[in-house]
């Protein structure tokens, strides 16, 4: 009888991000902001012979960088929102459109859909075959938080169709892959 083993190691960050969520009823409608804090767990086969499947200063360099870049004190906007768009453009601030979308485009930055963008963001950076994104924990408040453990084909095609991932694509070969054994190293 064979059994299997699972290994799992996690990275935590944060960002602090504005948003509304357009069409809600009630006080989310306001632009507001959080400090979110997100978790990225990832599933490995085997540890390296080093003795880690990844260094976390490799998740950190790449995975949390491109989090920050793209997140930290910017206004997440769903595309549609023009007067937010505008009023981002017009003070210069940054802006980050979500990606996925309904049938007509439409898409809030909630922290379900945020975390959605990030996990396929994630694990197009950094799963490598040994290494694979298994879950992304986002939470909007002490409180409140989703999980994300993956995205539906029909998600993953439609944001593979945007820019979003040709920039993530570029954004992972401009940064490579550091190797951190000595031993391999000329």
């Amino acid at each position: 009888m064979s059994s299997v083993t699972r290994n799992f190691l996690s990275q935590r960050g944060k960002f602090d991000a504005g948003h509304r969520v357009m069409h809600e009823r009630l006080k989310c409608h306001n632009v507001h902001g959080h400090e979110y804090h997100y978790e990225l767990t990832f599933a490995y086969a085997e540890a390296a012979a080093i003795g880690y499947a990844i260094d976390f200063k490799e998740i950190k360099r790449i995975a949390c960088q491109w989090l920050d870049d793209a997140f930290d004190h910017a206004f997440i906007a769903n595309p549609q929102d023009s007067v937010m768009i505008e009023a981002c453009h017009k003070l210069g601030s940054r802006l980050y459109l979500m990606h996925l979308s309904d049938q007509e485009g439409f898409v809030n930055p909630t922290a379900e859909n945020i975390a959605k963008e990030i996990f396929f963001a994630v694990a197009t950076l950094l799963d490598d075959g040994n290494l694979r994104l298994v879950r992304v924990e986002l939470h909007e408040t002490v409180n409140c938080y989703v999980i994300c453990e993956g995205l539906s084909a029909e998600e993953a095609a439609q944001l593979k169709a945007t820019p979003l991932y040709a920039a993530i694509e570029r954004y992972r070969s401009e940064h490579g892959k550091m190797e951190y054994d000595e031993r391999k190293c000329p």
